[in-house]
């Protein structure tokens, strides 16, 4: 995608200057950014529209560029489309936008099939069809069928580095609109995916020079090892990500929010918390240092120290020398505290408060600093410059001291040029940007892992509880002393069968739970303990008594499982699954407190025992749970599951022991 998202040359398929048209607005868009690269058009009969040269086929355009294609607009009928594409990529073109929609989006899966077909026929990568298109503002190069408006070339509105892929075309175009494209590297609009998608274009933005940060909408679940291959190329180019996912409510997936956390994305709810995050988070460095405020309002330092205790961000404590150092150059309504309120006495006074950020930025304490001024629009220019020289002050303090300064606006409408718009936007940045950087190796082998799955999950068989525990033991997870008794044909008495089993309880040490394991019926009901041998052999009369419906076969497999009591602790129930996008394990309280609470952690797998163990501490309630041998066992469960054939499997755990076991089998 390297020549499609960052054009030198482009022709226009289906150009035309009839207002409204995508082509139309495509070719004025390009004309009005100031597009320098080659530039023709595709029309069976006019040789110029909109003073831009046309030739009545593609090659007759490449012709006129004199080199082939790096992009091809296709603004033509659907019915036309997979032609267009063949040839394109029979010329050696980069790749296509493809606007026109009549594919899979209104039923015909045909229509996109053949697309694709032709795509993949020359690999030439292709967005959409029913995309709204491209802008590449470093190229000023907008493939978009609505009018745009890029910053002016000289602006000091260019370029922050932030990228966007949504699956959404009208997110598209409010992240266009959005303060008149400010800082946008690049906008990808999928439209139907049908080529490229999200992991595809992901990863080539990852790889992209310029882009810090990407914004990802998602309407859908991509693909789950092609999702963490992409993210995994994040991370390793330090490209840091924010995420607004809908259909949560009627989809909710814990699998993706769980990997897509691991990848560190800062989830948002609405489109302008997604950009102004994304802006945030490509401003400023990691730091694992604590965060300071700097304003002239008392109002925004008390509510900075709100909403950063909101976020999870630390505010720093500034040491006696700093504050020390502060009091001598503040007002003396002002108090050397973090937040700090300069207050409104040193309005414009861009020396001063060179000095005070700089002495804020010195702290040892100390790894990045907020500064919050709105700045009203329309202001005149003597006053805005006022502003200017408030905020300049701060950013140069902070520049001697090497300490990244990000201005931040509470207000949406009135944020200074290259201001981060909300200060939740910029903490819920701050948080994620002194968290540990998230480990690519780590996502590397979630994708390597995601992609052993089957593409269509086969049928599962339920295993008998005794057989799962069998598994398990021979994984090395420890599970209770017990035994098990074969279920007795139905022609010999229950008086041998009741013996077997108090011989085995006897064995194992009274009192003992006894309960029937049954393939295909998972974990039995907890049983009352038992106490003494005559009462094991009732319970077994009782059984056999249950069991008497049960088929030859079922009952071959079917045995009697006796067990030492679990010593008293937290249970904690681990699902390995693979329902996700992911293979993954969901940790919850056991019993009835796992009901009540309702709260479940999700960890993407493989994962090692000491992120199982941490992933558990994080749940209410397990706070005198043994979870170095929870972590243990899960861990090794965890490696069970990924090697082994399984579909399912469930294990509540009490201090590191398996208490109850149930597996689906891949059949």
């Amino acid at each position: 995608m390297r020549r499609l998202i960052a054009p030198r040359s482009i022709v226009v398929v289906g150009a035309t200057d009839r207002p409204g048209s995508y082509a139309a607005q495509t070719l004025l868009n390009l004309q009005r950014a100031g597009f320098a690269g080659g530039l023709v058009g595709v029309h069976p009969r006019r040789g110029e529209i909109l003073g831009v040269p046309c030739r009545p086929d593609l090659a007759g355009a490449l012709e006129v560029l004199g080199e082939t294609a790096d992009a091809v607009v296709v603004a033509t009928t659907a019915a036309t489309v997979p032609d267009y594409l063949a040839e394109a990529g029979r010329l050696g073109c980069g790749g296509a936008v493809v606007f026109a929609g009549g594919f899979r989006e209104s039923g015909d899966l045909g229509a996109e099939q053949r697309l694709v077909a032709a795509a993949r026929r020359f690999g030439l990568p292709v967005l959409g069809p029913n995309t709204s298109g491209l802008v590449s503002a470093r190229s000023r190069a907008p493939l978009w069928g609505e009018p745009v408006m890029l910053p002016a070339q000289n602006s000091d509105r260019l370029d922050d580095g932030i990228a966007l892929v949504t699956e959404s075309g009208g997110a598209g175009l409010l992240a266009l609109a959005h303060r008149q494209a400010q800082g946008l590297h690049t906008v990808v609009s999928l439209g139907n995916a049908a080529v490229v998608d999200t992991p595809a274009a992901l990863s080539i933005l990852a790889a992209t020079e310029g882009v810090r940060a990407v914004a990802l909408y998602l309407e859908q679940i991509p693909d789950g090892a092609r999702l963490a291959t992409a993210l995994a190329d994040c991370a390793r180019a330090d490209v840091r990500l924010a995420v607004l996912r809908t259909g949560r409510r009627r989809a909710p997936d814990q699998v993706l929010d769980a990997l897509l956390t691991e990848a560190g994305a800062v989830p948002c709810r609405e489109v302008h918390q997604l950009l102004e995050t994304t802006r945030a988070l490509a401003r400023v460095r990691r730091t694992s240092k604590g965060i300071a405020v700097v304003t002239s309002s008392a109002g925004d330092a008390a509510l900075a120290e709100d909403l950063a205790g909101d976020a999870g961000v630390e505010l720093a404590e500034l040491s006696e020398t700093t504050r020390r150092n502060l009091t001598a150059r503040l007002p003396r309504s002002a108090v050397a505290t973090n937040p700090l309120n300069h207050t409104t006495h040193l309005w414009a006074d861009s020396s001063t408060l060179t000095e005070i950020t700089a002495t804020v930025a010195a702290d040892p304490g100390v790894g990045a600093v907020l500064y919050v001024q709105d700045e009203p629009p329309g202001l005149h220019p003597e006053d805005s410059a006022e502003w200017l020289a408030t905020r300049e002050g701060a950013r140069l303090g902070g520049a001697r001291e090497d300490v990244d300064v990000l201005v931040v606006a509470g207000m949406p409408g009135q944020e200074p040029v290259g201001a981060v718009s909300g200060l939740s936007s910029a903490l819920a940045a701050m948080a994620q940007l002194r968290s540990p950087a998230p480990d690519p190796q780590r996502l590397a082998k979630i994708a390597a892992v995601a992609a052993l799955e089957p593409g269509r999950r086969p049928a599962s068989r339920l295993l008998a509880e005794h057989a799962a525990k069998a598994v398990l033991d021979q994984a090395g997870v420890d599970v209770l002393r017990h035994a098990v008794v074969p279920l007795p044909d139905k022609d010999r008495g229950d008086e041998a069968a009741a013996t077997a089993v108090a011989l085995a309880a006897a064995q194992i040490g009274f009192p003992v739970t006894l309960r029937l394991s049954v393939p295909g019926a998972g974990s039995s009901p907890d049983t009352p303990s038992l106490s003494s041998g005559d009462k094991v052999s009732l319970k077994v009369s009782e059984l056999l008594a249950g069991a008497s419906d049960l088929d030859v076969v079922t009952r071959c497999d079917t045995a009697f499982l006796v067990e030492a009591l679990a010593r008293p602790g937290v249970p904690l129930t681990m699902l390995a699954h693979r329902d996700g996008p992911v293979p993954a394990l969901t940790i919850s309280l056991g019993g009835g407190w796992g009901q009540v609470l309702g709260e479940t952690r999700t960890v993407p797998l493989p994962a090692d025992a000491e992120r199982i163990a941490q992933a558990a501490a994080s749940l209410p309630g397990t706070s005198t749970a043994d979870l170095e041998a929870v972590g243990k066992a899960a861990g090794r469960l965890a490696r069970l599951f990924v090697e082994g054939g399984f579909a399912e499997f469930r294990v509540t755990l009490t201090n590191g022991t398996a208490v109850r076991a149930q597996a689906r089998s891949l059949s």
